[in-house]
């Protein structure tokens, strides 16, 4: 089984990929332990990925559930693929887990979900704010230049309108280690069934950080002319 980690927020999404089973749930207790000594004592389990679960791996998650609420955390259940979910029903699991439909909304779940101190390894996420709403919501980056940013919510764009000045916090993935933070108005915010697409054009930009975002795109366009040979 292969582990993604991301921090968002200060809430640690974990997503499983392939077969949870007896032979990796030692791995999967120490990446807990890691996240616990770190000081990310709410996670969220992402199992969409998850071909296979046996009862010992499901008893490493109620072990990891204990160990966060002791720390005053949660752990929580986003996505549960069809075999973790009858594996978990069939044992009363989904009475004691929270089951969420997707990332965001196992996030807004935490009472951690609105702080936007977003420390960790995150690589395509960025936290939107609003004066208007209570809690950030996590989004996707779809597309970056100079002086916009698209992205991709999977719920709607709750009090999200346009023309509404919002925060930004976002990290560009293997290039800088500190995180953007600024500030952008709303240029679209379009609902779809999938959720929700946003379009914001940045407001208050340092010259630094702008400089950081042009050698980036200009970085990635380097290397994306040198995969093509051209």
């Amino acid at each position: 089984m292969k582990v993604l980690k991301e921090n968002l927020g200060g809430i640690v999404v974990l997503t499983l990929k392939g077969e949870f089973d007896t032979f990796v749930t030692g791995a999967f207790s120490n990446e807990i332990s890691n996240c616990l000594s770190e000081g990310a004592h709410s996670i969220v389990l992402n199992m969409r990925l998850v071909k296979f679960v046996n009862s010992t791996a499901l008893g490493s998650m109620i072990k990891a559930r204990k160990q966060c609420l002791a720390a005053h955390g949660s752990l929580v259940v986003s996505q549960p693929s069809a075999a973790v979910r009858e594996a978990m029903e069939s044992l009363g699991l989904d009475r004691l887990f929270q089951l969420f439909d997707d990332d965001e909304a196992a996030i807004a779940s935490m009472d951690g979900g609105a702080s936007v101190d977003m420390e960790g390894e995150s690589e395509t996420a960025v936290m939107i704010t609003s004066a208007d709403s209570p809690r950030p919501q996590v989004a996707r980056i779809k597309r970056l230049d100079a002086d916009t940013i698209d992205c991709r919510l999977s719920t709607p764009a709750v009090k999200l309108t346009k023309g509404s000045e919002v925060r930004l916090k976002f990290r560009l993935p293997l290039y800088r280690r500190e995180f953007f933070d600024l500030t952008a108005r709303v240029e679209k915010a379009a609902d779809n069934p999938a959720g929700a697409a946003l379009s914001l054009r940045f407001l208050k930009v340092s010259p630094e950080d702008r400089a950081d975002i042009q050698k980036f795109l200009d970085d990635m366009g380097d290397l994306r002319r040198a995969a093509r040979g051209t």
